[in-house]
């Protein structure tokens, strides 16, 4: 790992396959959560469109699930590979803050204009709901709107 101008670590040049793409940092002591953040980000890495918004960020994104703080991770994107590591590092650009259910649901916003869509759906409303109760919060998002798009429509499911 290298580390920026900013000091965040940066998986150094691209790679191929899903696997090279994807650095775990203490694979073997990784919690649930991380594996299936592991086994999620190698399948979105076997897709073109997927590697390409990969290498369009420089973006570090924590997930820290209520009441699981043994299961908070970090996601950082640099390079055009993922660094996934248990914890969540101090200069984390997103901090997503959630039951693990709520994040699961994240996962299946679909980006671009079909959100508008699934905004109107009950599941969206719910989505909705839960940040405006506090308990889906997003910390980093207004000073890192756009690299958020970016990040969404990585998660994003494919079309077709």
């Amino acid at each position: 790992m290298n580390a920026d101008s900013r000091g965040k670590r940066t998986a150094a040049a691209t790679a191929s396959r899903p696997q090279e793409r994807l650095v775990v940092e203490d694979g073997e002591n990784m919690h649930v959560l991380g594996r299936f953040f592991q086994a999620m980000l190698l399948n979105l890495l076997k897709e073109p469109s997927k590697v390409k918004a990969a290498e369009g960020m420089d973006l570090t994104v924590a997930v820290d699930p209520s009441g699981h703080p043994d299961n908070a991770l970090t996601m950082t994107f640099s390079g055009g590979r993922v660094i996934l590591e248990s914890g969540i590092v101090p200069d984390a650009d997103i901090v997503l803050k959630c039951e693990t259910a709520v994040l699961m649901k994240l996962a299946r916003i679909p980006a671009g204009p079909a959100v508008v869509g699934f905004l109107r759906t009950h599941e969206g409303k719910a989505l909705v709901a839960r940040m405006r109760s506090g308990e889906l919060k997003i910390k980093g998002i207004t000073r890192h709107p756009l690299m958020m798009m970016r990040f969404s429509k990585f998660l994003a499911p494919s079309a077709g």
